[in-house]
């Protein structure tokens, strides 16, 4: 026994000591040991020589295999997906329970001195190494280069966007609209993701922005669910109301994450309980390099959105935002500049829990299109 835990002690100080200098994607958010450390990968993202991709390697300096993701087809990548999504969650569990630090052990007022502390640093430096690991957590599907991730540049990108009545600026769908809802759903529609898109429409409509909230179902296919083609179908139907609607320039495919059962996270605000956001970005890169014909003109465009949405939510909402997730695919975040998926709560919230969240998550949308 004492020499499993020697060795247990041992690993842990061997992952600590190169967590200083290197990209881990499954513990990059991680802070201190004892935090399940030993559960992940010991993948980690070596420093990039100029821009060369921060590609996987085991520790002993190795390559490792890496699947190619080009040679699926689109069909399959959702597929895929779809089976990758559950271990994904699992992996990053830890990422979960931390994220969330307003429990009793740690006070509010303390998760907002971290996070301020975080979001000024992230100003001050303008260091690339530190938004990676302070920021984001790099799936398993994906690679990343720091050229991608220029601070100055992603936070400076002009996203305001000037208001105008009778218009419609913003359009809210949902990619899974069928088959996500929370702990006390009920079969009606106001109980499901689609309820929470409602509120967020009123939320941002209250901000003086033209809203259309998509309500159709894309993960049903002749009454039953089908998630593998649900993007190919939300793409097709987005493209006709874009085309309709050309003043729409904010598009938000609106989701309700997936942890595992136990996970019931919230942070408090304004009295309310409010269930945990996470912004999510697909990066159309493999752990190879970029996906050709996942090509998005509008990738920069897209992460400056996240980031800077996440830079204010940090400031205003201590608690209340998960860091921002970044996988391999494009998940038609290419058609605006201003496009985003959401992951808005999970399924052991409550609906009120998730319902709370769409005001003070309009404020922060409200506020980077204002130029805050």
């Amino acid at each position: 026994m004492k020499k499993k835990l020697r060795m247990i002690a041992g690993g842990v100080a061997l992952i600590t000591a190169f967590a200083g200098a290197a990209y881990m994607p499954s513990v990059s958010w991680i802070r201190g040991i004892g935090t399940g450390l030993l559960r992940q990968t010991l993948i980690f993202f070596r420093e990039p020589v100029k821009d060369r991709d921060l590609m996987g390697e085991l520790l002993g300096g190795q390559s490792y295999f890496q699947c190619v993701e080009e040679n699926l087809s689109y069909e399959q990548i959702c597929l895929e997906n779809q089976r990758e999504t559950e271990w994904d969650k699992q992996r990053f569990d830890v990422l979960e329970e931390q994220t969330v630090e307003t429990s009793a052990a740690v006070k509010q007022e303390e998760v907002k001195k971290q996070e301020d502390v975080r979001v000024e640093k992230l100003k001050k430096t303008k260091d690339s190494g530190y938004l990676l690991q302070n920021f984001y957590i790099v799936d398993s599907t994906t690679s990343v280069t720091k050229k991608q991730f220029q601070v100055e540049k992603l936070l400076g990108a002009n996203m305001k966007l000037v208001k105008e009545p009778g218009k419609k600026q913003v359009l809210i769908y949902h990619t899974h609209a069928a088959s996500e809802g929370f702990a006390d759903s009920t079969k009606k529609e106001s109980d499901s993701v689609i309820g929470v898109g409602d509120e967020l429409t009123k939320a941002l409509e209250k901000k003086g922005y033209g809203v259309i909230h998509d309500r159709t179902k894309y993960d049903l296919v002749q009454g039953r669910l089908d998630r593998s083609l649900a993007y190919n179908q939300a793409l097709a139907s987005v493209e006709k109301i874009l085309q309709k609607n050309p003043s729409i320039q904010v598009v938000i495919d609106l989701h309700r994450d997936s942890v595992g059962k136990g996970k019931h996270t919230y942070t408090t605000i304004n009295g309310k309980k409010c269930a945990i956001v996470m912004f999510f970005n697909g990066m159309s890169r493999s752990k190879n390099g970029p996906i050709p014909y996942l090509y998005n003109e509008n990738l920069t465009d897209n992460l400056a959105f996240s980031l800077q949405l996440k830079c204010l939510a940090m400031e205003r909402y201590p608690g209340f935002t998960k860091p921002i997730y970044l996988k391999g695919y494009r998940y038609n975040l290419h058609l605006r500049k201003r496009s985003l998926l959401i992951e808005l709560g999970n399924e052991n919230n409550t609906v009120e829990e998730a319902k709370n969240a769409a005001s003070p998550l309009a404020e922060v949308i409200a506020g980077v299109l204002a130029g805050n």
